[in-house]
């Protein structure tokens, strides 16, 4: 028997070595690798809820590779590769689930941890050890053109290490006038990871890549910031400042006459695309800025990018009287084209209205196929061939 102290309070000090059961412990991320299935899915949906904000694992399948993973569901996506996705776009983050190769990298919140997190205020990216701040550079994609003076810059090794490698600019050519940075660390050429190549074998890509190469850099005072975190810098970071072209957002009212455009699916090589033609002057489509052959992206912040053309009308007419629509110019998808990537990966919503609408987007992600690249030659007899809606 123990004596009862005062001052503690207790007769019994062993009462105070253990924890108190009724105290919750503290939120914490955790981590889940997948990797695609022989189908080249993931077994999950993901959902964007507006009540509870961010992007919500729904649907696991069981026995699936998320399940097989560790994710569960109602978990909270915090980080896609090591990127904190919390406060972006949904179509976005689909994108980058939908460009993440076969192995996809999340860091998850449980949901009653979220909601707990979410009560008190306090955002998700406090418990994340490995945090890449706002403040850091991100890295840059750039589309370096020969124009018959070379791309413009020289690669070396760093400290003779395999896949570290910094680019040296001249002065007004082809590399600094899309913005390469001085000193910049080389990521990826044309798509393809750097880390392990020898100075031959990048030097053998850069001879293969004809008259254009798309670089991926990073300025070099960020690099070690990555590093420390443990975060391996990919496409999926590229800042969009640097990038001539950008997705578009329309808000259309139907009207008595309709919204005022065809959409027509027309056959490219490796693909097929869905595009905006013969705008009526003065109907709601003109009105809200959409151009000739603009491309489809999006309806209503779902991606259409995988839809066939009857389940695109059909959304569109699900809307009611009322869209809303994301478009990339003829241009710019030219340009996403050239690069191998999908605009959505770098879709950000700077409109004034963001955050006002209502709907709830669900992208049904296990049976994402991996992405076709697009090209915009296309014969007559493909032409005819088009499927035509009028909206």
């Amino acid at each position: 028997k123990f004596p009862f102290n005062p001052k503690l309070g207790i007769d019994n000090p062993a009462l105070c070595l253990g924890e108190d059961p009724g105290t919750d412990p503290e939120p914490a991320a955790r981590g889940c690798l997948l990797r695609r299935d022989g189908n080249g899915n993931y077994g999950f949906n993901l959902e964007m809820e507006t009540e509870r904000g961010g992007h919500v694992v729904r649907q696991v399948v069981p026995g699936g590779p998320a399940h097989l993973a560790g994710l569960r569901e109602g978990d909270q996506i915090l980080q896609i590769q090591g990127e904190y996705v919390h406060e972006q776009e949904h179509i976005r983050v689909a994108q980058k689930i939908r460009a993440s190769g076969s192995r996809l990298s999340l860091t998850v919140l449980d949901a009653v941890g979220y909601q707990r997190l979410h009560a008190d205020k306090i955002s998700p990216a406090s418990i994340l050890t490995n945090y890449i701040p706002e403040s850091c550079p991100r890295p840059k994609l750039c589309l370096v053109r020969n124009e018959g003076k070379g791309f413009g810059f020289t690669a070396s090794t760093t400290g003779g290490v395999r896949g570290t490698f910094q680019l040296t600019v001249e002065d007004g050519a082809a590399a600094q006038k899309v913005g390469v940075p001085q000193g910049a660390r080389l990521i990826e050429v044309n798509g393809e990871s750097v880390v392990s190549f020898t100075m031959s074998q990048l030097t053998k890509r850069l001879q293969q890549s004809g008259s254009r190469v798309v670089l991926l850099v990073l300025e070099p005072s960020a690099w070690g910031i990555y590093e420390s975190h443990g975060v391996t810098p990919s496409i999926a970071f590229a800042e969009t400042s640097s990038l001539p072209y950008r997705p578009r957002k329309l808000h259309l009212v139907r009207c008595p006459q309709g919204y005022g455009f065809l959409l027509r699916q027309e056959k490219c090589v490796g693909r097929e695309g869905q595009f905006l033609r013969e705008l009526d002057p003065g109907l709601p489509a003109e009105v809200a800025g959409m151009r000739e052959g603009d491309r489809l992206l999006g309806v209503n912040g779902q991606s259409v990018e995988a839809l066939q053309h009857e389940d695109i009308v059909r959304l569109i007419q699900e809307s009611g009287n009322q869209v809303t629509l994301l478009v990339i110019s003829n241009e710019g998808d030219r340009f996403y084209s050239e690069i191998g990537a999908s605009p959505l990966l770098f879709y950000e919503d700077a409109s004034p209205e963001k955050g006002s609408e209502t709907f709830v987007v669900s992208e049904c992600l296990y049976v994402l196929q991996v992405e076709e690249t697009s090209s915009h030659a296309k014969t007559e007899k493909q032409s005819e061939e088009a499927q035509t809606s009028e909206e």
